[in-house]
């Protein structure tokens, strides 16, 4: 698949690329498995001298010795003597920087943790004492985003502010989906929401629907719900080394949000456990769910739902994980016949989400989000704000337009417009045949 999207995070690698002739950088990439965080950083050191390496689980020594053969064979350079600490072969790339720019890449940079836990510490002294007299672009990656957030943001870490950038690479939005389905010549409203529940916009997952010519409703379920899928085992390979040994109680509670339990207080009366601190760190530690509130609730408001904020993570959650027992016995096809009854709630959930979404991205409104009164009565799938042009948009949104009443948003948005007596109010009705990326308000 070509290289789609990525140009804001191209122009961001690069400013700081330009600023290698005056002394070292460090870029911090971070985003999850399949995101395409080494694609990114392929494409950026295209027209660039680097050097690749990987940290995978060897002994330091071993590593160094692959390291060192790839450096000579590289740069044609010849060392003398052998190089067993990795903190070594860093000296010897801040050596070669002295004499030209040169763009290194480590990637699973989290992994030396295991390998030598020091060289952290190691590598804050060499950069501290040796960055200003070299010319090196330092690019750092790595999947396990709370172990990549804990190294370079925790002030109490070695390494803390040293990075001159620090990005964490999200999934492609739903404008970029589209895209790809249209130069497929597979684009319809139905498709571009079948295809963004099921990959998420995250691109391994597309590129494999797209080489396996499924990038349609029909076709992409077949793909993702076939015997031996990849996906079957995707959110444990994700999310498992991120959760560590308490992987079971946050696997159990994103499912129930998955599945429409999005309270504490439901939650906790299914789990039969307080659940808190999992809470607070799956929303401020590792960026899986939210908390929201109806629209304009006071601070401190009770009425709090929780949402997974991946729609891959709750479509694989609520289904994949769910039904795990089916799974492990290679019933993939009862898994997949749950997923068709689910299907037009589930897709309906993720349509309200991709036009909240849409108007965010448009710019115009300071304000957007949903709305219900105490008891989740009068629900409203969508209210925008524009304080400066004072207008409130109020949506309602269906998987068919056939089902929207009008006179029901009118009724449920009485008690909401008296507070906004000088807006202009505007009432819409959204639908799956109106989907795309381009919506105009």
């Amino acid at each position: 698949m070509r290289f789609y999207d990525r140009q804001s995070e191209l122009s961001a690698l690069q400013k700081v690329h330009e600023q290698v002739q005056t002394s070292s950088r460090l870029s911090v990439i971070t985003g999850r498995r399949r995101i395409g965080k080494t694609r990114l950083i392929q494409q950026f050191c295209a027209s660039n001298e680097s050097l690749y390496f990987f940290i995978s689980r060897k002994s330091e020594e071993i590593l160094c010795e692959e390291f060192m053969g790839y450096i000579q064979d590289t740069l044609k350079i010849k060392s003398y003597g052998k190089i067993d600490r990795l903190i070594d072969i860093f000296r010897l790339l801040f050596d070669l920087g002295k004499e030209k720019s040169l763009i290194v890449v480590i990637d699973e940079f989290q992994e030396l943790l295991q390998i030598n836990p020091a060289f952290l510490s190691d590598f804050q002294n060499l950069w501290d004492s040796r960055k200003e007299e070299s010319r090196l672009h330092i690019i750092v990656s790595g999947s396990v985003y709370s172990m990549m957030h804990k190294i370079f943001l925790d002030y109490k870490q070695p390494l803390y502010g040293r990075a001159d950038l620090v990005m964490n690479l999200k999934a492609f939005p739903i404008a970029t989906v589209q895209e790809i389905l249209e130069e497929e010549n597979a684009f319809s409203p139905e498709n571009l929401l079948a295809c963004y529940i099921l990959t998420g916009g995250v691109p391994r997952y597309l590129e494999i629907l797209r080489d396996n010519q499924a990038l349609t409703v029909g076709k992409a379920i077949e793909q993702v719900f076939s015997t031996y899928s990849v996906f079957a085992d995707e959110g444990k390979n994700l999310l498992i080394e991120e959760f560590g040994k308490e992987y079971g109680v946050y696997f159990s509670i994103l499912e129930l949000i998955a599945t429409g339990k999005s309270s504490r207080t439901e939650i906790e009366s299914i789990l039969q456990t307080s659940i808190g601190g999992y809470l607070d760190r799956l929303e401020n530690d590792y960026s899986l769910i939210t908390q929201f509130r109806p629209f304009n609730a006071k601070k401190g408001s009770r009425s709090v739902k929780y949402k997974l904020n991946e729609p891959f993570l709750a479509f694989w959650f609520a289904f994949f994980h769910r039904y795990r027992s089916a799974i492990e016995s290679s019933n993939t096809a009862y898994v997949k016949q749950r997923f068709l009854e689910n299907y037009p709630q589930f897709a309906g959930y993720w349509l309200e989400r991709l036009y909240a979404d849409i108007y965010k991205q448009s710019g115009q409104y300071n304000l957007i989000g949903s709305y219900w009164e105490s008891g989740f009565k009068n629900e409203i799938d969508l209210v925008a704000i524009n304080d400066e042009k004072k207008l409130m948009v109020l949506a309602e949104i269906k998987m068919q337009k056939k089902n929207i009443r009008k006179e029901d948003l009118v009724r449920k948005a009485e008690k909401l417009i008296r507070q906004y007596p000088d807006y202009e109010i505007e009432y819409r009705y959204l639908s799956l045949e109106e989907l795309t990326a381009e919506h105009d308000d």
